[in-house]
């Protein structure tokens, strides 16, 4: 039963985390590549492990985050041992481990909610679908960290393609720092879709 839920046994190499000290790890990849059920398994890796204790899993949108970080066929819930399984409030989007881990749940069309609360790592789900690139600003906050990171820029360039001249005023030059060379001793983030 034990080998069942061993991610390190089943996944292909570039399914698993990379070694080493790394700040972001981006999973870009087609369909059916296992993106989420490798975001899912870090999550559960990272609270079964006790490496972290508060999760942030942030989603395009509120749907998203329920259909496919928790409750799909890859997501949390499903890839959990019965015996380790998170409790869903699922009106607070929070899961609970019986370690006393908590995993809170965001929309990224929502970036103020992400100001705030702490975290010690975080699954960042389709982040070239979010609205919203300052979401990913928002959440650095909570990580602990500088949130004008390369990966930060290139969505707002993104976004500067996308969005009327009228919004802009949250992308003009010079709004955050240039960019922040890679920090050692700061909570992983895992962005499965690009």
């Amino acid at each position: 039963m034990a080998l069942a839920y061993d991610w390190r046994f089943w996944a292909r190499d570039s399914q698993l985390p990379p070694p080493g000290d790394w700040r972001v790890w981006l999973l870009m990849a087609g369909r059916g590549f296992g993106k989420t059920r490798s975001g899912a398994e870090w999550v559960r890796m990272q609270v079964e492990d006790e490496h972290a204790r508060r999760v942030a899993l942030v989603a395009p949108t509120v749907a998203g985050l329920r259909n496919v970080m928790i409750e799909g066929e890859s997501g949390i819930l499903a890839i959990s041992h019965p015996e380790f399984k998170p409790d869903y409030f699922a009106s607070r989007n929070r899961l609970h481990w019986p370690n006393g881990a908590v995993a809170l749940g965001f929309s990224a069309d929502e970036p103020e909610r992400l100001r705030g609360p702490q975290h010690d790592a975080a699954w960042c789900d389709e982040l070239a679908a979010w609205r919203y690139p300052e979401a990913w600003d928002m959440l650095q906050f909570g990580l602990g960290s500088r949130p004008s990171s390369a990966l930060a820029q290139a969505l707002r360039r993104r976004a500067r393609r996308e969005v009327p001249a009228r919004g802009r005023e949250w992308l003009a030059p010079g709004s955050s720092p240039g960019a922040a060379k890679a920090h050692r001793n700061h909570p992983p983030v895992a962005c499965p879709r690009w």
